[in-house]
C-alpha cells in the first residue's frame, strides 16, 4: 500500500486552509508574540548592558570635571 504523492498533494490542497479558521489564527497570533518576546528579550539583554556602560562612563565623567578640573 505505497501512497502516490501527486494524489497526497491534491488531497491537501483540498482540505479548508488551516489558518482561515479562529483557532488557526490564534495560533499564528501566540507564534508571532513569541516571536517578537524572543527579539525583544535578546535586544533588551545588549540595552542593558549598553546602558549600565553609559551610566558608569558619565558618572565617572562628571566625578573628574567636577573634582580634577
Amino acid at each position: 500500500m505505497s501512497v502516490n504523492l501527486a494524489s497526497l498533494t491534491a488531497a491537501l490542497l483540498q482540505l479548508p486552509a488551516v489558518f482561515e479558521t479562529q483557532p488557526g489564527q490564534l495560533f499564528l497570533g501566540i507564534v508571532a508574540l513569541l516571536a517578537v518576546m524572543l527579539v525583544g528579550r535578546i535586544v533588551l539583554k545588549i540595552a542593558w548592558k549598553v546602558t549600565l556602560v553609559a551610566g558608569l562612563g558619565l558618572g565617572a565623567f562628571l566625578l573628574v570635571t567636577t573634582f580634577l578640573v
